[in-house]
């Protein structure tokens, strides 16, 4: 019997891409015609590893599957964002995707990797298939107190006296719902990432006074089926703005966990990413526009 595949590692994975001058770092596994691009989120500390590093083994055996670091994140370049939050981002991933060769992709996206991904949805819709949204940024809170909790701690954590393994440790409680998740490893990985680079890179990658663009007026025109993923007790993104989001997206349908927080993938790892998968099955993927 031929060896069971090596699972893939941060090393194994790691690979760079240079697209319109900037130096993009990614993971890559796995292979086939289904492509899943998925875009992590911005709080202090989070790389495209460090998000959906605990899914890639099992996602890779189905899709060939792309983890990227956002712009000024774990090992790709800064970019300019002065002409908006999402929409610059989105059109890196989409030459990005034609610098692989990839014609279409699905675009799982995390927090305000949700936000890039809508914003691909809109402005390059021919490259989407299918989008999946986790407690994502671009929406409107219907009931929501704002800045939430979880805003606030991230805007925070480097003011004062700055970061800290502390400050690190109170996010990552506040943001999960299972204090045990909290483990001293991670938030040792999470407290390097967030200070890695110097003050330059993380003022850029935080985008610091660059406004939001309002996504949440354009949802109506997304065409590609739409999975939203939410966690009842998010503290940063609260689940009404899911409500919100399955109400304005034309094709889409909303799975709720109880006892979760933000970061689902990590904290409901197996569950969804057989949510994921098989979304990915049984849903046809939308149109390519003409």
């Amino acid at each position: 019997m031929p060896a069971a595949p090596h699972p893939p590692t941060r090393e194994s994975t790691s690979r760079f891409v240079t697209v319109d001058g900037t130096r993009l770092h990614y993971h890559e596994a796995g292979t086939g015609p289904e492509v899943l691009l998925c875009i992590h989120g911005g709080a202090p500390g989070a790389s495209g590893w460090g998000n959906f590093g605990t899914n890639l083994a099992e996602l890779s055996r189905h899709a060939r599957v792309l983890v990227v670091d956002l712009p000024g994140y774990g090992r790709s370049d800064t970019i300019d964002l002065t002409g908006g939050k999402y929409r610059p981002q989105a059109d890196v991933f989409a030459s990005m995707l034609t610098e692989l060769g990839i014609e279409r992709a699905s675009v799982v996206g995390l927090a305000t990797g949700g936000a890039v991904a809508i914003a691909m949805a809109l402005h390059h819709a021919e490259r989407v298939d299918r989008l999946v949204l986790v407690s994502s940024a671009g929406g409107v809170p219907l009931f929501s107190t704002m800045p939430s909790e979880g805003q606030k701690a991230i805007r925070s954590y480097y003011a004062g006296e700055g970061p800290s393994r502390e400050k690190m440790r109170a996010y990552l409680r506040m943001m999960m719902f299972d204090p045990g998740l909290v483990t001293d490893a991670l938030v040792e990985e999470r407290y390097l990432e967030s200070v890695a680079g110097g003050e330059e890179r993380r003022a850029a990658a935080e985008s610091a006074g660059v406004p939001a663009e309002p996504l949440w007026q354009e949802l109506g025109r997304i065409a590609a089926p739409t999975l939203i993923v939410w966690g009842t007790e998010n503290r940063v993104q609260g689940f009404d703005n899911a409500l919100f989001l399955l109400k304005q997206i034309p094709d889409a349908q909303l799975h709720l966990f109880k006892r979760t927080g933000l970061w689902v993938p990590h904290e409901r790892a197996s569950e969804f990413t057989r949510l994921v998968l098989g979304f990915l099955a049984e849903r046809p993927a939308a149109p390519a526009p003409v």
